[in-house]
């Protein structure tokens, strides 16, 4: 009896590795990552500050936004602009896994005819018992044609897709939540330097008052108010891209798992192209 549980065990690892406490402790480098973003953010205001003194308002706005981002995203700043440039102007996904379970999925649907309903269910065929799939040659195509080869179980097929699956949705998902939490603080320093105008603009109030006076406080006012919601909706669409492609991301996984399932109950093989 032990001796099968090992060779079980043994099998499972031709799929993925066995997952370790250390991978979810906390380490050093992570919580590094959030003093570095701390650190950052502070700097990076104090450079803000300097500008909207000099009345660079717009570069102020701007710079404000970044240190919003490196307070979140850490010394990932640099992988969160890259991610966001790709998602924006390509239609390919940023972790090779999901990759290439949507260049799995595309002939793998025109075989086995996978389709939705008038009420949004995946269906599939005719097909005919035993056929044979012909797939890409890729990690997810091969995983899948050795699970056929030993043990064709679902669940544990299913399991195989989800590997491919789900470093992509949580770095989209991550992503999103940044660019979102930015747009929403966006409009809040813009509101607080309208208030600095506004109460250096009533404090200078007195008998004599011009416009050459009252001009450049209420400028600042409405300045900071504009730049501070443009920068938001900036925000908000880039993180409404990364929400497009979630979306797709958990159709493509739920087609793939309905065409797995198929593919098992039709005792179906599968050929890797080279």
């Amino acid at each position: 009896m032990a001796k099968r549980n090992q060779n079980k065990a043994d099998d499972s690892s031709l799929f993925m590795p066995m997952v370790s406490k250390a991978t979810l402790a906390i380490n050093k480098s992570s919580a590094g990552a959030g003093v570095l973003g701390l650190v950052g953010f502070a700097a990076l205001f104090l450079v803000a500050c300097v500008f909207f003194v000099t009345e660079n308002y717009f570069v102020a706005m701007l710079v404000v936004s970044f240190a919003l981002l490196v307070y979140v995203t850490g010394s990932e700043l640099a992988k969160l602009f890259l991610t966001s440039f790709t998602i924006f102007f390509s239609s390919k996904h940023v972790i090779p896994g999901a990759a290439h379970l949507q260049e799995t999925l595309v002939p793998l649907s025109r075989t086995l005819m996978i389709r939705r309903d008038g009420e949004g269910n995946v269906k599939a065929g005719p097909l005919v018992k035993g056929m044979t799939v012909k797939l890409p040659d890729n990690p997810l195509a091969r995983d899948i044609q050795t699970l056929l080869e030993k043990n064709p179980n679902f669940e544990y097929a299913e399991y195989i897709a989800y590997a491919y699956y789900v470093q992509c949705h949580e770095l989209y998902d991550h992503s999103s939540s940044h660019l979102e939490f930015v747009a929403t603080a966006m409009p809040m320093f813009g509101l607080i330097a309208t208030i600095i105008g506004l109460i250096g603009m009533f404090e200078g109030l007195g008998a004599e008052v011009t416009v050459e006076f009252l001009s450049p406080q209420l400028a600042l006012a409405l300045k900071c108010t504009l730049y501070g919601v443009l920068l938001a909706a900036l925000y908000k669409i880039i993180a409404s891209r990364f929400d497009q492609r979630l979306k797709a991301l958990d159709y493509d996984f739920e087609t793939f798992c309905r065409a797995l399932q198929v593919v098992i109950d039709n005792k179906a093989t599968v050929e890797v192209r080279a």
